[in-house]
């Protein structure tokens, strides 16, 4: 055979390496499925009141329908309900107490100092305009040079009981003093509200208090009863009523508050329509009611058309949840084995699960109108009956729970939009989503039969409570619409299980998914491809076994499928099978047939083992994970034994000899998963080298091919890679190999040695 045409075949149609979309790549695919699902998603409203052209008197041309639940306010109730507060508002005065002791410091102020003013005038020493500035000064008094004369001459205020005056005094303000009860706004029934910092908010009337002409004539009755002739009387008089203060005075500012508290008060008065409520029938004549009420429900639709847009809201919302949902995976590293296809796969599936919400939104009402009996029903509890749980049956099925809680958190944002914003659905939605999900992980991917399991007994009994919980909540509930609400939601459930298990083959086909149900069938060891290289190549059989326990174990370690890394090491030699007798597992079987061959041909046909298996691979229509795998588990490495042999017989002659003519043409691996099979695949061989090794020679063996491979730089480009991962696989390798490999003792009563028993 040929080998080195078929290795140059095969180097010039060199594997697809895998692209990752570009960040304007990923970034117009993401508005693509936002648009598209709120596209397909968004329902605009419909106008309930076609025609406002109409009057009084009229005759409806046809029935007038609410077409969606709604609120309108009544905003000429509310405007008159408010006018009528308004008029009912009582003003607020402020009753100001700290004025009472100040007018009694002025008073015991002003009589010291006539007294004492008095006996400086009388001594000559200030005389009147000297006493006049002073009284100017101290009081703010400007009394006239005849009425001062009088008082510093004959001391009217030595006749006045002063106490007796500040009780007086004290009494009146202590009752309130207001300027003048003329022209002051005041509530009915001249009632007022009062607001004073030691007894709070009170209700009053003006007449329960003084003004200045009240004082003013209680003045002159307290000053009626005093020694005081009446022209002292004249004088006295007005500058006592200078030290009385006015306590209660209008506040514009509490009374505002009153009144922003008053109207505060004052609820709109609105409207609540339901959806389907018929306003007016056709044939019926419009009075000033119906008028009234079709007026503002047709104000109300025209103020929500110029809102901005429901659409506007559902992208916002979803660019966001979509943004978290794509930087979750990557953080998280959510998705398992099929974790590059995620985002894409989950954007399909969301279109797709939007799509079935609006058919199903479509067809239930058309079913239940034909029905040959009469249901009465909103049309909204029809929702409970859509297969919400589509999507997230096939992502936890598909994928991994962690990414079908995450689809199941923004599948029902979606749902509860697509359902005209109804609360109650997105958390229907929600409940059942998670039950399909934790239901899928529990039966585990194994078998078909796990999706069946998680909608019957996670789902039907998640989507029946909580169908009858919304039901029993109500207002206007039965026992007939609570069983019709629980037949809704099994009814959900039964369509979700059937339209998954019809869809999650299609999506594995279609977007080359692989599942644990499907590397369990992959890896079925009697399958034609195993049976063959038992029969042709038993070595290379069970060398691959034992990398794939190797490998799987060190796959469990790391918290990776075992599953895929199992497959991976099963078919990575697979292309041995049509040369066994090359390779020395199988020339236990088959004699040596390269003390024929050159070394260069020789490591041709070891190179050619590459190219093959990717050969059978397509084949067998294997998964993308393991071909990846048998194109590197040798990474770019040389054949050394015929590398070396190579050099040796070159004597020298360097300048013909070329490295890159025994170098595999595979890539180095890019993933944990393709290192662990490179590794165990070389552990593996050299163990079975070694004769009787013990467990320092174990070990010896499996750190120095890791540090080999560490200084051919064969995991530069291994994503996710570190020196931890390293040791723990060593350690793993190490355990295994050690439990293989392990002393025995003799066997009791045989001795199996072959001189003794001839």
């Amino acid at each position: 055979m040929n080998f080195d045409l078929e290795l140059k075949k095969k180097r010039q149609h060199p594997q697809t390496q895998e692209k990752g979309s570009s960040s304007w790549g990923k970034l117009l695919i993401g508005v693509f499925f936002i648009l598209t699902i709120a596209y397909i998603g968004y329902m605009p409203p419909a106008r309930s009141i076609p025609d406002t052209g109409l009057k009084v008197g009229d005759i409806a041309g046809a029935d007038i329908v609410i077409g969606k639940d709604m609120t309108v306010e009544d905003r000429e109730m509310t405007e008159l309900n408010r006018r009528q507060a308004m008029e009912a508002l009582v003003p607020v005065y402020e009753f100001n107490e700290q004025k009472i002791a100040g007018s009694q410091m002025l008073l015991n102020e002003w009589f010291r100092f006539i007294k004492e003013v008095r006996k400086d005038f009388l001594l000559k020493k200030q005389d009147l305009e000297a006493v006049q500035a002073r009284i100017r000064e101290n009081f703010g008094l400007e009394p006239r040079q005849p009425e001062l004369s009088l008082l510093l001459q004959s001391n009217p205020f030595a006749k006045i009981d002063l106490n007796l005056l500040l009780l007086e005094v004290k009494a009146w303000e202590e009752k309130g003093i207001l300027l003048s009860r003329i022209g002051v706004p005041r509530g009915n029934n001249d009632e007022i509200i009062v607001y004073s910092e030691k007894k709070g908010y009170s209700q009053a009337k003006l007449a329960d208090f003084f003004d200045l002409k009240d004082i003013e004539g209680k003045l002159s009755g307290f000053l009626g009863d005093s020694p005081l002739n009446t022209r002292e009387k004249e004088t006295v008089k007005p500058i006592l009523l200078e030290f009385i203060s006015t306590n209660v005075t209008f506040s514009k500012v509490l009374t505002r508050l009153q009144e922003e508290k008053t109207l505060a008060l004052v609820n709109p008065v609105f409207i609540h329509l339901k959806k389907g409520k018929i306003i007016l029938r056709r044939g019926d004549e419009l009075n000033k009611d119906h008028l009234r009420l079709i007026r503002l429900i047709a104000a109300e639709e025209k103020t929500s058309s110029r809102r901005i847009p429901g659409v506007f809201f559902i992208l916002v919302v979803l660019s966001i949840l979509f943004f978290f949902f794509w930087k979750l995976n990557i953080l998280a590293k959510n998705g398992g084995i099929n974790r590059s296809r995620l985002n894409f796969v989950s954007g399909v599936t969301f279109i797709a699960s939007v799509l079935i919400y609006r058919l199903a939104l479509f067809i239930y009402p058309l079913i239940l109108k034909n029905l040959a009996f009469e249901i009465r029903v909103d049309t909204s509890a029809l929702a409970y009956g859509i297969p919400f749980a589509v999507g997230s049956l096939i992502i936890a099925f598909l994928f991994d729970l962690q990414s079908a809680v995450v689809f199941s958190t923004i599948n029902a944002v979606i749902g509860g939009f697509v359902c005209d914003w109804d609360f109650k659905i997105l958390l229907f939605v929600l409940a059942g989503n998670l039950a399909v999900g934790f239901g899928v992980e529990y039966y585990q991917r194994l078998k078909r039969s796990s999706i069946l399991k998680a909608a019957f007994f996670w789902l039907l009994p998640v989507n029946m409570l909580t169908s009858l919980v919304f039901a029993l909540s109500a207002e206007e509930t039965s026992w007939t619409l609570a069983a019709f609400y629980v037949a809704l939601g099994i009814l959900s459930a039964l369509l979700s299980a059937f339209i998954a298990n019809f869809m999650i083959p299609l999506w594995e086909v279609i977007f080359k998914l692989v599942t644990d149900l499907k590397l369990v069938e992959i890896t079925n060891l009697n399958l034609p491809c195993f049976r063959e290289m038992l029969e042709k190549a038993p070595g290379t059989y069970h060398h691959s076994q034992m990398v794939a326990s190797l490998a799987e174990a060190a796959a469990q370690e790391l918290e990776l499928s075992p599953l895929l890394v199992r497959a991976m090491a099963l078919y990575h030699d697979i292309g041995k099978i049509d040369n066994p007798q090359f390779f020395t597992e199988n020339q236990s079987v088959y004699e040596d047939p390269h003390g024929k061959l050159t070394p260069l041909e020789s490591a041709k046909v070891i190179i050619s083992h590459i190219p093959l298996g990717l050969e059978k691979a397509e084949q067998l229509k294997l998964p993308r994970k393991v071909i990846q795998a048998i194109s590197q588990h040798h990474g770019n490495k040389v054949v050394r034994f015929f590398h070396a042999k190579a050099e040796e017989m070159s004597a020298g002659q360097l300048d013909e000899f070329d490295e890159n003519m025994f170098r595999y043409p595979g890539k180095k691996p890019q993933q944990v998963e393709e290192a662990i099979v490179m590794l165990a695949d070389q552990v593996e061989a050299a163990t079975k080298s070694l004769s009787a090794p013990d467990d320092s020679d174990i070990r010896n063996v499996v750190e120095k091919i890791i540090a080999s491979d560490i200084a051919e730089n064969q995991f530069d480009e291994c994503d996710g890679l570190t020196f931890k991962a390293l040791n723990t696989i060593a350690k793993s390798f190490y355990g295994k190999l050690a439990s293989i490999y392990h002393q025995r003792i003799s066997y009791p009563g045989f001795d199996f040695s072959r001189e003794k028993s001839e």
